[in-house]
């Protein structure tokens, strides 16, 4: 009797099985839960093992020696062609994608979507000792439940994938609706400041100065959402320029100056090279940067910040952001990317925000074609660093 491992080995190779192989593999077959049909070469069924009884409910000796066509009257004809083909000595997989099941078998209990067990099927021809054909056996096996778990995951992701979008547009939506509003505030800030509607006292001068600064924060805020939804929804794209590192660098520090001298933090800045040139999108390093930035003044509460703009490689430029903040907890690093996500704790309830910061600034480092990564050690600070390649091409968010 041909051993197991030489079973399946002449199996997978595809290879004619011997009759005495023929008889074997259908033992093996009740063992390892797949059904074994074998005809001759008029397509007499001469093999009809455990599994095939207990799943059509016909016993053995009631189907042996008669036509295949007799036990399967409506036997289809790409499943007539497989056994043909392999009694004329080639080897046919039937995959349950293309051709759903070989024979007519009804479902499992529990799998009742399809109307037949669908099946996967190898189907190889059987030869005598002196090479002359046979006729053929089908190994089945039953994939409904495998077939049923995947079609209902499938419709999961797609019903996630739909309220995803959903949410993004909402996001856009609502953001848009915001943001105008805020500027007319914002606006209406500007004009009682500059007297436009007559003269104003200092007393009320604060106030004023306190709803636009309030204005500024909250379109940030909206700023965020609109990229982050911009992002998810693929629409973001990229439009190159040349630029120089370091002069844009100096742009966004000179951003968050007024956040850093009303924290009475230090600031410094290191380059590689007085002038960096690189072909990127302006908007989006500017806003990388200062996401950056403002992120580490938020979180430093003494000490200081340092940015620094290397050249790793002849093909990069790496802009970094060092900070002396609270620094972040391994477990917590997994997670810092990840959009609306605040860390847990007193320190980071305490500061207000979208969460969406450094998720923004990944994703839009990863769309100019490099990376936003993080070290940092808890009690001494953090350093994030976006590596880009000194020309990024034009495309579109993936």
């Amino acid at each position: 009797m041909p051993s197991p491992n030489v079973l399946a080995d002449a199996v997978e190779r595809g290879v004619r099985l011997s009759e005495d192989q023929t008889a074997t593999l259908q033992t093996f077959g009740d063992v390892l839960d797949v059904g074994v049909l074998c005809v001759d070469r008029n397509l007499v069924i001469t093999g009809w093992n455990d599994w095939l009884e207990r799943a059509t409910g016909k016993r053995a000796h009631s189907v042996i020696g008669k036509p295949l066509t007799e036990v399967e009257p409506q036997l289809r004809p790409t499943s007539r062609a497989a056994f043909e083909q392999a009694v004329r000595g080639a080897t046919v997989v039937m995959s349950q994608r293309l051709h759903g099941y070989l024979i007519a078998i009804p479902t499992p209990p529990g799998t009742e979507r399809f109307t037949h067990m669908q099946q996967s099927a190898r189907i190889l021809p059987v030869c005598s000792e002196d090479g002359d054909e046979r006729g053929a056996a089908a190994l089945i096996q039953d994939v409904t439940e495998r077939v049923t778990r995947e079609e209902e995951l499938r419709a999961a992701m797609e019903a996630a994938q739909i309220a995803n979008k959903a949410k993004s547009d909402f996001l856009a939506s609502m953001s848009h609706e915001l943001r105008t509003p805020i500027g007319a505030m914002s606006a209406y800030a500007d004009l009682l400041t500059d007297g436009i509607f007559g003269e104003i006292s200092d007393s009320q001068r604060e106030p004023l100065v306190r709803i636009k600064s309030v204005g500024n924060h909250l379109l940030g805020i909206v700023e965020q959402i609109l990229a982050f939804a911009r992002i998810e929804a693929g629409r973001e794209t990229v439009q190159p320029a040349d630029l120089d590192a370091v002069a844009i660098t100096k742009e966004a520090i000179i951003a968050v100056e007024p956040l850093v001298s009303k924290k009475q933090l230090s600031l410094s800045s290191e380059f590689a090279a007085d002038s960096i040139p690189i072909r990127t999108d302006a908007v989006k390093l500017r806003q990388i940067l200062i996401n950056l930035l403002g992120n580490a003044v938020k979180f430093t509460r003494q000490g200081g910040i340092v940015v620094r703009v290397l050249l790793p490689t002849d093909t990069t430029v790496a802009f970094e952001i060092a900070d002396t903040g609270p620094g972040i907890a391994t477990y917590d690093l997994s997670r810092i990317f990840d959009p609306f996500t605040q860390l847990s704790g007193s320190l980071s309830r305490s500061h207000e925000g979208t969460g969406l910061g450094l998720s923004v600034s990944r994703e839009l480092t990863r769309l100019l074609g490099g990376d936003l990564l993080v070290s940092s050690e808890l009690g001494v600070g953090s350093t994030f660093t976006a590596t880009l390649p000194r020309s990024a091409p034009a495309k579109s968010a993936i």
